[in-house]
């Protein structure tokens, strides 16, 4: 098709060129070059003709076939989703219970704060008594951006959000969880 839109355009300027020499030179132009333009024209015109005959055939197969390629279409779709919605469902029973153990987190926390105070408080400032409290080996921090090198804390950071979903990995120092 390209190639007979070129031969056109050379015929075309071929008869131009012609038609000009002719004024110039006082003589006929060449009929020879305008009926070459004019075969050249129609055999575009029946390429033309014959690719939109094609065009038409295959738009038409394409049309039948839109039914079954829809539906196939739906089928995959519907897979990947009910994949999609057990992930999504396994996340979110993840989600409750980590919501849940940090609520009894926070509950044993405030219960043992109440008794080491009421135990201990009074009688280690009497007696000058460094105490150690256990709590701070097991502080909880929602604001953390990122883990700390001390200890692997079980509170999700945006880091950690960010390393597992964008980038497919879970952070290095989950191996000092590990015992």
């Amino acid at each position: 098709m390209a190639l007979l839109q070129n031969d056109v355009e050379v015929m075309r300027q071929a008869v131009q060129d012609d038609f000009n020499e002719s004024i110039l030179e006082d003589r006929e132009p060449n009929k020879k070059l305008e009926k070459e333009l004019v075969k050249v024209r129609e055999e575009l015109q029946s390429a033309q003709f014959q690719l939109s005959q094609i065009d038409a055939v295959i738009e038409a197969e394409l049309e039948k076939s839109k039914a079954d390629i829809e539906r196939e279409r739906r089928e995959f779709a519907q897979s990947k989703r009910d994949e999609f919605q057990e992930i999504f469902d396994e996340l979110n029973q993840s989600k409750i219970a980590y919501l849940e153990k940090l609520i009894e987190y926070r509950k044993k926390h405030s219960a043992y704060a109440n008794e080491h105070s009421k135990t201990f408080r009074e009688i280690s400032h009497r007696l000058g008594l460094p105490t150690v409290d256990p709590r701070e080996q097991f502080k909880l921090s929602i604001g953390m951006r990122y883990q700390r090198s001390e200890y692997y804390s079980p509170i999700l950071t945006p880091d950690e959000h960010r390393d597992a979903f964008l980038e497919g990995r879970v952070s290095s120092k989950k191996d000092a969880f590990k015992k």
